[in-house]
């Protein structure tokens, strides 16, 4: 029980940071988020999840998803360099030219974690995240 309402504080603190990054006006500040999921909104349909990447990392690190739903991740590179969103297991693999954003749509078939990644910068910067399905 303790930990489903760290579940749903942690849930409502990420949408409450998705909200306040997307009135942002792009002033330059970072959302600290760790971690996105599915707004309570998206239960029927589709899943909307935005993710950003900077030298060498991505913000958030967990994003969460339904298995058997489709998911659609806009990632908007804010670093120097050329980077990537690569799911070798969903056969994902899109480049994301600095200052760009790329989106990709996957359906997990199977509920688990499913590692994220860049693949320029994975093994030499640890740059990768995790997909929770349930």
């Amino acid at each position: 029980m303790r930990a489903r309402k760290w579940m749903t504080a942690g849930l409502i603190a990420a949408t409450a940071g998705l909200v306040l990054a997307g009135c942002g006006g792009g002033g330059g500040s970072k959302s600290s988020a760790t971690t996105a999921s599915s707004a309570a909104s998206n239960a029927g349909g589709p899943v909307t999840l935005s993710l950003t990447t900077t030298d060498f990392k991505f913000t958030p690190t967990t994003l969460t998803a339904t298995a058997g739903k489709p998911v659609t991740v806009t990632v908007k590179n804010n670093g120097q360099a050329e980077h990537n969103f690569s799911i070798s297991s969903l056969k994902v693999d899109k480049d994301i030219e600095k200052g760009a954003s790329q989106t990709v749509t996957f359906t997990p078939a199977a509920s688990g974690a499913v590692q994220f990644f860049c693949k320029y910068h994975k093994d030499s910067y640890g740059m990768v995240g995790s997909l929770s399905v349930t």
